[in-house]
């Protein structure tokens, strides 16, 4: 719950956070032999669009198949479980929450890569410059692009032992982290899940999946509790709290154009004005 809120917090607040990357290395535009295919969007079949809350790690292995990577971590009260599986045509990543889904996620930007080292996790899709150069420190080099009329940030970091990575800003927001120092091909392009399979369920008494369009999840929960707008790598996206039809409870979602990409289960929500909406 906590670290849910605190992403949520998080992405609020690197919206308000304006273009810095003043005081850094020359920021001189530099040839390139590799230019990136054109901006566009695709709807591909996923087996996580099957997946929904509360379902066990069984009913999970049935749908996906064996997870490429398991994490698991634990405390006096929690089991948490991580299935990680990369080889999907988006990659997707499911968590149990004392063996039970609670959260459900789609990379739709491949910012989520099996090489990338450890350092660059904390550098999260959707943060602004000034937010990752906290985080990571100064570049050993910076690089500007201009791409079908898209200007494009590159942040190379070096760190001893370490292959250099290259973080890409499109409107001082990250949008792609790769190993190297070269133009990633699909810098542009944007995988999002097909819709759902349709089912003689009730959707009032159903649970969201990805792929849902935001009017399907509307009649599904109603009215948001809270919803932060933006934009990513060009693209329209939305981080949204409803309440489900379990009195106190409530879930997060993120859509991309207007498709659920993401959601979990947050429990309950804590005391604050602005979950109240005051």
């Amino acid at each position: 719950m906590r670290q849910t809120v605190i992403a949520v917090a998080m992405v609020a607040a690197s919206l308000g956070f304006s273009a810095a990357m003043a005081g850094q290395p020359d920021l001189a535009t530099r040839p390139q032999t590799v230019v990136p295919s054109r901006p566009s969007v695709d709807f591909v079949a996923v087996r996580a669009s099957e997946l929904h809350l509360g379902m066990t790690a069984a009913e999970v292995t049935a749908i996906m198949g064996q997870a490429t990577k398991t994490s698991d971590y634990r405390n006096a009260d929690t089991a948490l479980q991580s299935l990680d599986f990369s080889a999907e045509p988006i990659r997707s990543k499911v968590t149990l929450t004392n063996g039970r889904v609670s959260h459900v996620v789609l990379d739709v930007f491949r910012a989520d890569q099996d090489d990338l080292p450890a350092f660059t996790r904390v550098a999260w899709p959707g943060l602004n410059s000034t937010t990752v150069l906290r985080l990571l420190g100064t570049p050993y080099d910076v690089r500007n692009h201009a791409f079908f009329d898209i200007k494009v940030d590159q942040l190379i970091f070096r760190r001893a032992d370490e292959p250099d990575v290259s973080l890409f800003f499109v409107a001082d927001r990250l949008v792609a982290k790769r190993i190297g120092q070269g133009i990633p091909v699909d810098l542009f392009q944007v995988n999002l899940p097909s819709p759902p399979a349709a089912t003689v369920e009730d959707p009032v008494e159903g649970s969201v999946q990805v792929g849902m369009k935001a009017s399907d999840v509307k009649t599904l929960y109603g009215a948001t509790r809270l919803d932060v707008a933006y934009k990513l790598n060009g693209q329209a996206a939305e981080h949204a709290i409803y309440q489900t039809q379990q009195r106190g409870s409530f879930v997060s979602l993120t859509f991309v154009d207007g498709v659920v990409t993401e959601f979990a289960d947050i429990g309950r929500l804590p005391d604050d004005d602005i979950f109240a909406g005051r």
